[in-house]
């Protein structure tokens, strides 16, 4: 656990990605596709994608909300992306439905 936060020591792409179960139900959009594999992956690398570029426009921040496509047919979905820095917990970041965890 960090004792202080430092951006600059920081690599959020080397940090474990936790998902809330909210944000994993619908940010795959799982529930609505007759081929919920492909669907999968190519919802996961948007979402990974929006994620890490949110983090990289505000890297201070612990808290960040972006929007990520929800489905083809469906509106861009918000998110928040959580710098989990817990004490006796490795650090972490956290994906979740905006208002789904607390800031």
């Amino acid at each position: 656990m960090s004792d202080s936060f430092n951006p600059d020591a920081l690599n959020p792409r080397q940090l474990p990605i936790v998902f809330t179960p909210g944000a994993w139900q619908y940010a795959t959009g799982l529930e609505h596709s007759p081929h919920p594999e492909a669907l999968q992956l190519s919802q996961l690398s948007e979402v990974l994608r929006a994620a890490f570029k949110a983090h990289q426009t505000s890297p201070h921040q612990r808290y960040v909300v972006f929007e990520a496509p929800h489905s083809h047919h469906a509106p861009r979905l918000q998110l928040s992306l959580h710098l989990l820095l817990e004490q006796d917990q490795p650090d972490a970041l956290l994906i979740a439905l905006v208002g789904e965890y607390p800031c």
